[in-house]
C-alpha cells in the first residue's frame, strides 16, 4: 500500500484529503506543519506528499526545496495543495520543484491523479 504524508493545517482540508486518499487505499498520515513533516519523515518513508502551500512558519515551498536539496534520490512524489491559483503563483509553486499542483477545492480524481499519475482508475474509489 502505498503511503501519503499530507502537511495541511487546516482541519476541515486534512480531513477531506485524508478521506479521499483512504478511500482509495492509501495509507495516510497527517501532520499540520513543514517542520513535522520533516521530523516525520525521518524514521517514516512516503510515496507521496500532499503539502498546503500556505503553513505556520516554513511554508509548503519551503518544505518542496528542502526535501530537493536534502534527499534528491529518495524524495517523495510533492503534489502542491493549495488555494493559490492564478497563473504566476501556479508558476511559483512549480519552480519551487513540486511534481503536480492541486488546486482547492478539488475533485476527488484531481487529487488521486497528482498524488499517483500511474495509478489504474478502475481499481480506485
Amino acid at each position: 500500500m502505498k503511503q501519503i504524508l499530507i502537511v495541511e493545517d487546516n482541519p476541515m482540508n486534512a480531513e477531506l484529503a485524508r478521506v479521499i486518499l483512504t478511500r482509495a487505499g492509501y495509507g495516510t498520515a497527517v501532520v499540520e506543519r513543514a517542520d513535522f513533516a520533516m521530523d516525520f519523515l525521518v524514521g517514516n518513508e512516503v510515496d507521496a506528499i500532499l503539502s498546503d502551500i500556505s503553513l505556520p512558519g516554513m511554508g509548503g515551498k519551503e518544505l518542496c526545496r528542502w526535501l530537493n536539496e536534502h534527499r534528491p534520490s529518495t524524495r517523495p512524489r510533492m503534489v502542491a495543495y493549495t488555494a493559490f491559483a492564478m497563473p504566476h503563483q501556479r508558476q511559483s509553486i512549480l519552480e519551487a520543484g513540486f511534481d503536480a499542483l492541486v488546486v482547492k477545492p478539488a475533485k476527488l480524481e484531481t487529487i488521486l491523479n497528482a498524488i499517483d499519475p500511474d495509478r489504474n482508475p478502475l481499481g480506485d474509489v
